[in-house]
């Protein structure tokens, strides 16, 4: 496994280029009493080999059924359309459209845990409070690495003192309920990269931790990110993690990526009206203190029979009547690297 990481952290930059996984119009659709509900609506994306990806936006705008339909583990009323392309770094595999795979088929489960490992939100959910830790850990290792348990056993321990977790042999027979949050969310990390994974889609990671555990497993992701060469999808909606932690930002709105570049050009040359709601609502150091934070109006619609039409319409400031109303706003390209779904723009071809 070390000479594993060290190979990844050699690798050459232009390897760090390559896409890893290529998400093309995904569609995420769920059929309710009063009507169909479009829960991802034609979204596209691209992780590199070795980079960070974060996807942000508010609750219920489609960020954590975007990234579980990558491992195929939505509810089974979720009808998911478009592609998944998954470009392995082994050279001997074609490229992979895992939506093509049976979710409980024996290929996707070769890949799920193995090359694209993911971290939940709430690790005492996602753990059985019936097994031990370690036993736990253990079992995706006995599934994708090693049939000798006293070796799995041994990696497990490894990967407890890598998220840096004391006194492993104790812990390792210790269940969730006996750990803090911290920990438990350390040990998350540690069965998800136990491993090896090419993809980390990390889901919230740090939502339920307080500010200084918080700063801990970003700094421990990070580390193991640059030891082992992963990339990772960050799923978030707090934009201060997604600065210290991204390479790229996609941010999502009622089911569509709505803006999307590097995490500078987010951040200092915001497009979309609702990024630069977002950035207004941080807080930011030296700020008058007695000056209220500005916040975005209203909230994130349902998107159950939603005419063709600008989402964010009703909460927008600079909503254009007559065409923001009535009209599916396109995607446009505003720079190479830079784009933005809004009638303010226009594509930087246009015209020639």
């Amino acid at each position: 496994m070390a000479s594993q990481a060290t190979q990844a952290t050699k690798a050459p930059q232009a390897e760090f280029e390559q896409p890893l996984l290529t998400v093309q119009d995904l569609k995420i659709r769920i059929q309710m009493d009063n009507g169909e509900m479009k829960a991802v609506d034609g979204v596209d994306f691209v992780i590199k080999k070795g980079k960070t990806l974060g996807l942000v936006g508010e609750s219920g705008c489609g960020k954590s059924l975007t990234s579980r339909a990558i491992i195929s583990i939505n509810p089974k009323e979720c009808e998911t359309s478009g592609k998944i392309v998954y470009h392995s770094a082994e050279k001997t595999l074609d490229p992979l459209d895992l939506l093509s795979l049976d979710p409980r088929g024996k290929q996707i489960r070769s890949i799920r845990g193995r090359k694209i490992a993911m971290i939940f939100q709430e690790p005492m959910t996602a753990f059985s409070p019936m097994y031990t830790i370690g036993n736990q850990i253990m079992e995706s290792i006995l599934i994708h690495r090693t049939k000798n348990k006293k070796e799995a056993k041994q990696i497990a321990l490894e990967m407890l003192s890598k998220v840096g977790i004391s006194d492993q042999e104790k812990r390792f027979d210790q269940y969730p309920h006996e750990f803090s949050g911290g920990m438990r969310q350390r040990a998350m990390i540690s069965m998800a990269l136990s491993c090896n994974p090419e993809l980390l889609i990390a889901d919230e990671p740090t939502t339920a931790l307080d500010v200084t555990i918080q700063a801990q497993v970003l700094e421990l992701m990070r580390g193991l990110q640059k030891e082992f060469g992963m990339a990772i999808l960050l799923v978030t909606h707090d934009l201060g993690i997604i600065a210290e932690m991204c390479d790229e930002v996609a941010v999502m709105y009622l089911g569509k990526i709505v803006e999307q570049s590097t995490v500078d050009e987010i951040f200092y040359n915001p497009k979309h009206p609702y990024t630069k709601g977002l950035l207004k609502s941080m807080p930011k150091l030296g700020a008058d203190r007695n000056k209220r934070l500005e916040s975005i109006e209203g909230t994130v619609p349902m998107a159950i029979n939603m005419p063709p039409m600008c989402g964010f319409y009703d909460r927008c400031t600079d909503r254009i009547e007559g065409i923001c109303n009535v009209q599916a706003v396109p995607q446009t390209r505003i720079s190479d690297n830079h784009m933005v779904r809004c009638f303010l723009y226009k594509d930087e071809n246009e015209g020639e």
